[in-house]
């Protein structure tokens, strides 16, 4: 459930560009409405200029920021009267568009706009929220996520397929918004939401009451399922995982770290112990990414490794090493089979991997991805259960 974390007394007498930074680092106090570096935010402002012109200009955060940390210097100033031009165009490569933008700067200094930035111009509103919500992913990467945003938000929701960010994306949501004034969001296929306001606490209310509804929905079709099946692996006791942990991380660190440093952190909750013991798990995380927020935070597919407490962390240490030897040169392969020109090949290890007692037959170790079942347990997907950070 997302926690409405707007305070009035915090933001009481806040002008419109900390309002923004305000509003931006209570959306990512949540991770599982933003997660880190994830989603973007905006506001458009009126400005005086250097030479004492009033003008409109589009306050949006900076590529490479993150919302939970960002300040007020951390959002580029762009001049609206420049981009609004771009929505007569048909198209844009992602080239021209940077350049383009680059050109519309309202004051030099500032960090460099995101892809994203003409979806925020674009939306005829003051103030616009670009979320990654877990619930929301989870619903739009169903087979028929256009059907699903149908069945939950009604006729007050538009609805874009998954495409790549960029020109044609901010074009298909602005003039989804200019044409059904009376929608409240749109979702978006794998994707995430977008959502508006008068001021920066209508727009936050906003994408906080979405949000609720598809939680709340996801809820009602979950009751009385097991979505990953029966548990068939329980946990072992915090002193025996704390004591293999102790043996075994040591390994993991020094495996996933031949090309950086990495830093591990675990996850043993009751939700991630239920998920990786049940019976559905090792097959359904073999399905791959569902959406891009798990390429750029999981890679295509985590680690997991299957092992019985009796084999000893010895033998589960062999395993680790020979695993992640064996999913960095699978992910090189992949990397290779795949690259377009320009792409550079980045650390191959995994970033997730999960260890739990092997099943009565026991499979063998293999790779495997993030759960995509349309469930609230998306945000515990996003936990490590022990990975480089």
């Amino acid at each position: 459930m997302p926690n409405n974390l707007w305070n009035d007394e915090e933001a009481a007498g806040l002008p419109d560009r900390d309002g923004l930074v305000y509003r931006s680092n209570i959306l990512g106090l949540d991770r599982a409405v933003v997660n880190i570096f994830g989603g973007n935010t905006s506001a458009k402002l009126c400005m005086v200029d250097h030479v004492g012109r009033e003008q409109e200009v589009l306050a949006v955060k900076a590529s490479g920021s993150d919302v939970l940390t960002i300040t007020e210097p951390q959002f580029a100033l762009l001049q609206m009267d420049e981009i609004e031009p771009l929505y007569q165009r048909d198209e844009m490569s992602d080239e021209a568009m940077v350049a383009y933008l680059e050109r519309t700067w309202f004051e030099q200094g500032r960090p460099r706009q995101s892809i994203e930035t003409l979806l925020h111009a674009f939306v005829p509103h003051k103030h616009v929220d670009h979320t990654h919500p877990d619930a929301l992913i989870s619903l739009m990467c169903v087979e028929d996520a256009a059907q699903e945003a149908r069945r939950v938000y009604g006729g007050r929701a538009a609805y874009v397929p998954y495409i790549r960010p960029g020109f044609t994306l901010s074009k298909w949501i602005g003039g989804m918004v200019r044409d059904n004034p009376t929608i409240e969001c749109v979702v978006m296929g794998k994707h995430g939401l977008v959502t508006w306001g008068d001021d920066s606490k209508s727009c936050y209310e906003s994408s906080m009451r979405i949000i609720q509804e598809t939680e709340d929905y996801l809820a009602d079709r979950r009751r009385g399922k097991k979505v990953f099946g029966e548990l068939k692996v329980p946990g072992l006791s915090l002193q025996n995982r704390e004591d293999i942990l102790a043996q075994v991380l040591p390994v993991i660190r020094g495996a996933v770290s031949s090309r950086r440093s990495a830093i591990l952190q675990t996850d043993s909750s009751d939700s991630v112990l239920h998920m990786i013991g049940s019976e559905k798990t090792s097959e359904v995380s073999q399905i791959g990414a569902a959406c891009p927020d798990h390429l750029v935070h999981v890679k295509r597919q985590p680690f997991y490794v299957d092992w019985k407490p009796a084999e000893g962390a010895d033998t589960l240490s062999d395993r680790i090493r020979q695993g992640i030897a064996d999913y960095e040169e699978r992910y090189v392969a992949n990397f290779e089979d795949n690259k377009n020109p320009g792409d550079e090949l980045r650390d191959p290890a995994p970033r997730v991997i999960r260890l739990t007692r092997a099943r009565t037959s026991p499979t063998p170790m293999s790779a495997a991805s993030c759960i995509t079942a349309p469930s609230p347990s998306s945000a515990m997907q996003r936990r490590w259960a022990a990975s480089s950070a």
